[in-house]
C-alpha cells in the first residue's frame, strides 16, 4: 500500500526497487514516516534549485562588452523538509539520527544516494533512489525551541545525486 503520510526511507542492495518496487514495503527499520495527524509533522517541504552557469565577461579592443556564458550544468539540487516531533518520542528522535548517520552511498545499486522521499500531497517531489539518482542526507537539525518544550523542531536536508531528467 503506496504511503499516505510523507516519509524518508532507503534502499539497500537487498531491498532495491526491482526486489521491493513499492517502497511503503520496505522494512520499518528502512522508513521514517511522518504521521501528520499525529505528533510527527511536516510543516513545510522546500524545492532548490541552482544552475552552474559560469558568466565569463570581456572587453574587446573596439571598446565592445561581451559576456559568454557556459552551462556546467546542475550545481545543486536540495529538498529541504522541515516539521516538528513530539519530544518524548525518542525513538522517532533516535530513527531519525540513526538515519542521517548511515553511510549515504552504495557501490553498486545506489550509487548517487540511497534515500528516497514520498510525499502524497506533492508527488513532485518523490524520488525513489535507484543506479542513476538518489538523495543523500546532508544535514539533520533537531532543535528545542520556544517556551514549551514539548516539540522538537526539525530541518533535513537532502541532496540530490545522479542524473535528472
Amino acid at each position: 500500500m503506496p504511503f499516505t503520510s510523507p516519509a524518508v526511507y532507503f534502499r539497500t542492495e537487498a531491498t532495491r526497487s526491482a526486489v521491493t518496487p513499492d517502497p511503503s514495503n520496505l522494512p520499518a527499520s528502512q522508513i521514517l514516516q511522518f504521521i501528520t495527524t499525529g505528533n510527527t509533522i511536516v510543516e513545510l517541504v522546500d524545492n532548490k534549485y541552482q544552475n552552474n552557469v559560469s558568466i565569463d565577461p570581456s572587453s574587446n579592443p573596439d571598446g565592445t562588452k561581451k559576456v559568454n556564458l557556459q552551462d556546467n550544468g546542475r550545481l545543486e539540487d536540495i529538498v529541504i523538509v522541515t516539521g516538528k516531533i513530539d519530544a518524548v518520542d525518542t525513538t522517532f528522535i533516535n530513527k531519525f539520527k540513526t538515519f542521517s548517520r548511515k553511510l549515504q552511498i552504495e557501490s553498486s545499486f545506489h550509487r548517487f544516494g540511497i534515500f528516497g522521499l514520498a510525499y502524497p500531497e506533492v508527488t513532485s517531489y518523490d524520488l525513489d533512489p535507484d543506479n542513476t539518482v538518489g538523495y543523500f542526507i546532508d544535514t539533520l537539525q533537531i532543535t528545542t525551541a520556544g517556551q514549551k518544550k514539548n516539540f522538537v523542531a526539525f530541518v533535513l536536508t537532502l541532496k540530490t545525486g545522479g542524473t535528472l531528467v
